[in-house]
């Protein structure tokens, strides 16, 4: 995702073993981004029915704030030390809807411009540095929360469990 090993050591729990709780980061950041992320949480909890779950995404990202429409994904926020941030994705679709939308926030615009694209969507990162960028990423989420929901679930082929033939 083009940051700094540095900047992902940075993370506020980066032991595998201790999850957080979901309102950990609102005693453990500093008062400001304490209120940050508390409005972005009721923001993206406040989307219909969008869900959070707080994972362990590996040694890079460490533990992230997962907020999804079932298994499709919304976002994931990232706990720094001293900073909220926010990890999303774009379909080609998704993309050209937005192009075709009111101007985007300068923040967001980058974001996407500054993206990487892997197989079939882009992965963008936005730092929620203030009050206007943390609003226009919410404007975002809820826009990408409707594309979501217009479309189907996807559907996984059916586990196949061990056993022979004779079974």
């Amino acid at each position: 995702m083009g940051r700094s090993s540095a900047y992902w050591k940075s993370n506020l729990y980066l032991d595998e073993a201790a999850e957080p709780a979901p309102g950990a980061p609102l005693e453990d950041l500093p008062p400001a981004v304490a209120a940050r992320f508390r409005s972005l949480r009721a923001g993206l909890l406040g989307v219909p029915g969008i869900g959070e779950q707080v994972r362990f995404m590996g040694p890079m990202w460490h533990w992230t704030w997962e907020y999804a429409l079932g298994n499709r994904k919304l976002c994931w926020i990232h706990v720094m030390r001293d900073r909220v941030d926010a990890t999303f994705t774009l379909s080609e679709a998704d993309e050209s809807r937005l192009g075709r939308e009111a101007r985007l926030a300068k923040a967001i615009a980058k974001s996407i411009e500054e993206g990487q694209r892997t197989g079939p969507v882009k992965w963008c990162w936005v730092p929620l540095e203030d009050r206007r960028t943390l609003d226009a990423f919410l404007t975002l989420a809820r826009r990408k929360a409707e594309w979501l929901a217009e479309r189907p679930a996807p559907r996984r082929a059916p586990k196949l469990h061990g056993g022979s033939a004779s079974d």
